[in-house]
C-alpha cells in the first residue's frame, strides 16, 4: 500500500501543472505571412518598474525563453539574437508585468490560496522600422494546494512561462 501511495504522489510531482504552458492571449494578432518574411529574432526580456526580480532572474527567463525558440517556432527563425541585426529581423520585447512567488504555507494548507503568477507583455516589431506586428499578454498560474504546491517554487513554473512567450513569436495561439 505504501509503495502505491508513494507511486501515486510521484506521478503527481512528474505531472502536475508546474510545467505545463502558460496561456497566450493575442491582444493584436500577427499575420502569418507577414512573420514569415523574418528569418532572425532579437529577443529582449525587461520587467515593469515595480515588479521585483533581480537582474539574474531576468537572464535565467531569457534563456528559458531562448531554450524553446527553436521546438515553439519550428524553424522558422535561423539566427536568435543576431549580432548585426537587419531588415530580416523581427524584434520581441518582453515585458514581465508580474512576478509573484505566492505563499508556499498557504498553498499546502489550500489549493488556490498562496497562488504564483508570472505576467508579461510581447511585443513583436520589426526591427529595422519600428512597426508593431503583434502583441500579446502571456501568463502563467499555480494554485495547487497540498504537499506538491507546498513544495513547488517560481522557479519550477518558469519553464511553462517561457514555452508560452515563446510559442507567442510564431504567431499561432498555443494553449
Amino acid at each position: 500500500m505504501k509503495k502505491v501511495v508513494l507511486g501515486l504522489f510521484l506521478l503527481l510531482l512528474a505531472t502536475g501543472c508546474a510545467s505545463t504552458r502558460g496561456s497566450v492571449q493575442m491582444a493584436s494578432p500577427a499575420n502569418e505571412v507577414q512573420l514569415a518574411r523574418y528569418s532572425e529574432i532579437a529577443v529582449n526580456v525587461s520587467c515593469m518598474s515595480g515588479v521585483s526580480l533581480s537582474s539574474g532572474d531576468v537572464e535565467r527567463i531569457d534563456a528559458l525563453i531562448l531554450k524553446h525558440i527553436p521546438s515553439e517556432c519550428s524553424g522558422q527563425f535561423k539566427a536568435v539574437n543576431p549580432a548585426n541585426p537587419g531588415p530580416s529581423t523581427l524584434k520581441a520585447d518582453v515585458l514581465i508585468t508580474k512576478y509573484d512567488e505566492g505563499n508556499a504555507f498557504a498553498r499546502a494548507m489550500l489549493a488556490g490560496l498562496g497562488q504564483m503568477h508570472i505576467d508579461a507583455t510581447v511585443t513583436l516589431t520589426d526591427y529595422t522600422f519600428g512597426d508593431q506586428i503583434a502583441k500579446s499578454d502571456v501568463s502563467k498560474t499555480f494554485a495547487w494546494g497540498g504537499m506538491y504546491g507546498g513544495f513547488t517554487q517560481i522557479k519550477d513554473i518558469e519553464d511553462g512561462f517561457a514555452t508560452a512567450v515563446a510559442s507567442s513569436f510564431s504567431g499561432k495561439k498555443k494553449e
